[in-house]
């Protein structure tokens, strides 16, 4: 029998926890397949694809654990060359639903008989998309003589380092020894 049960809003998921609400330690797992409105971050975003997974919801004292690992496609541009690249992510998941929970706190308040999965999972795919995706490591970018891929190391090397005073040009000879060697 599914707990799961979907409302008139096809952007919720709800779940029946208010069984499992009476023993404590009491769990059970839910199946995860949903289509999320489109989520963008930066140049990368969510692909059509549903996300899909499992979540393990625990009764817990005045409330419900939710934890598991959902699976989602993303696609975005590049940060080098801007072809788009595309992936598949993992995210773990873990969410505490409590009756009462204070406002400030990372604790989700809900009213002790149905959780909506659709926010958590939502939130959490949307913090784990790239930041700035790339091709490959070694991705040239569009014009690679122009405009070279360099690490931090390899642009530290190509500045020019100021001309020191010259009043300080003595202290350039100076080699001091580690004592502890």
């Amino acid at each position: 029998m599914s707990s799961v049960e979907w409302a008139d809003d096809p952007k919720r998921q709800l779940v029946k926890v208010v069984e499992l609400r009476r023993r404590l330690g009491q769990r059970r797992e839910e199946a995860i397949d949903m289509v999320l409105a489109p989520q963008q971050v930066v140049g990368s975003r969510t692909g059509r694809e549903s996300v899909r997974g499992t979540i393990t919801v625990e009764s817990i004292e005045r409330g419900v654990s939710a934890m598991g690992t959902v699976n989602f496609h993303w696609e975005g541009d590049c940060r080098r060359c801007l072809e788009i690249v595309s992936g598949e992510m993992d995210i773990a998941i873990h969410e505490i639903f409590l009756v009462g929970a204070p406002e400030n706190a990372d604790l989700i308040d809900f009213d002790g008989e149905l959780i909506d999965l659709v926010p958590i999972v939502r939130d959490a795919v949307a913090l784990s998309l790239p930041l700035a995706p790339l091709c490959s490591a070694d991705c040239a970018g569009p014009d690679p003589d122009r405009y070279p891929a360099l690490t931090i190391e390899e642009v530290l090397a190509r500045q020019e380092r100021p001309a020191g005073d010259p009043r300080w040009a003595a202290l350039d000879q100076l080699r001091v020894e580690d004592p502890s060697n």
